[in-house]
């Protein structure tokens, strides 16, 4: 993500970010989640902002369907 306040080379992507989430909701409750380093003045056209609010919502959705 642009977005950020420190770039590095490497991580995970959007996509396996998703695989987790949703492979952690099958295995433990969720009890929390951070979501930091987001940088809006570093953001490059909204895309670090849809990305993080994407994860958020999934996050949020993974809790919900855990009851």
């Amino acid at each position: 993500m642009p977005g950020v306040a420190a770039r590095t080379p490497g991580g995970l992507t959007y996509r396996q970010v998703i695989d987790l989430i949703a492979s952690l909701g099958k295995r433990a409750r969720i009890a929390g989640f951070d979501l930091v380093e987001f940088y809006p003045p570093a953001d490059i056209d909204g895309l670090s902002a849809l990305t993080a609010a994407r994860l958020l919502v999934n996050v949020i959705g993974t809790i919900v369907r855990q009851g």
